[in-house]
């Protein structure tokens, strides 16, 4: 994990060697619009029916046994209403992020995209499960931890579409040498997938706890603002690789720091007894193709 503590170096350092993309259009029109003090239920809903992804994802939400409503929303307005702007923005961050980074591609060589999002959702099933049962996350929103979760390894897709034939030659390495991604990473690039994807977050105006959890998600201890958040996000990483779903093929786990259980505020017990749930959970979710 680089030790670069000036953000401004970090983004430089990352923009310089990779061109990141752009929020999508649906998130900056959603924005703007939940920015303005007089924008409506329907003002909102006109944004987001423009794009069917989130569109689909916001009704599924509405209609999901946890609203659990006695009628069915088949309105993006009523379900913008029932949902709220804050839930909405969310869903719509998750997935216009599906819909940027989830399109299906043949396996490559260490790679697996379908596998990359196995890792990815079981990582935010992860989290929000475990959070659930934390009093140190009493007064965060599940959602958010679930998309902290989800999020952490978006920096290897930017890599992998911005920088292919060298990210898959540092991961060729890291799996002939047996060694952890992100000290080939730092050794080939100068930061690691984590830097990549917390300077995406920055750019897209993402939530400033989200990019330092995406940031430190490998080296918690070395948070200084959410530790607890990254400590999270860094346990249920681990979780998703031991049981056999990895983010890239053929590599090393990421070694746990054993701090990150006070952090989260339950012991590894506590954490093994949660598992078959964590497992249930996943099941029951979504691939995005």
């Amino acid at each position: 994990m680089t030790k670069i503590g000036d953000t401004t170096n970090i983004l430089n350092l990352v923009s310089s060697a990779i061109t990141l993309p752009t929020m999508p259009e649906v998130l900056t029109k959603l924005n703007e619009v939940i920015a303005d003090p007089d924008s409506s239920a329907d003002s909102v809903a006109a944004v987001i029916a423009k794009d069917p992804s989130v569109s689909a994802n916001l009704l599924r939400i509405a209609n999901s046994a946890y609203y659990g409503l006695p009628i069915r929303v088949s309105s993006v307005s009523v379900a913008v209403s029932v949902l709220g702007f804050k839930m909405t923005k969310k869903i719509a961050l998750k997935a216009t992020v599906f819909s940027e980074f989830g399109k299906k591609r043949d396996q490559i060589q260490l790679f697996d995209p379908a596998g990359f999002w196995r890792h990815a959702i079981f990582t935010g099933t992860a989290a929000r499960a475990l959070a659930q049962q934390s009093a140190a996350f009493a007064d965060s929103h599940a959602e958010d931890l679930y998309i902290a979760g989800l999020l952490h390894d978006i920096g290897k897709i930017l890599l992998l579409e911005k920088a292919c034939p060298r990210y898959l030659a540092m991961l060729r390495r890291a799996a002939q040498q047996k060694r952890c991604e992100t000290e080939v990473e730092m050794e080939d690039f100068g930061f690691t997938h984590a830097d990549v994807g917390s300077v995406l977050a920055i750019k897209w105006s993402l939530p400033e706890e989200l990019a330092i959890a995406i940031r430190y998600h490998h080296a918690p201890s070395s948070d200084p603002f959410h530790r607890s958040l990254s400590s999270l996000v860094h346990l249920s990483d681990q979780l998703a690789w031991r049981v056999g779903f990895p983010s890239t093929l053929g590599t090393t786990a990421p070694a746990i720091d054993p701090e990150v259980y006070r952090q989260v505020g339950l012991n590894p017990q506590q954490v093994e007894s949660l598992l078959p749930q964590v497992q249930e959970d996943f099941a029951a979710s979504e691939m995005p193709f």
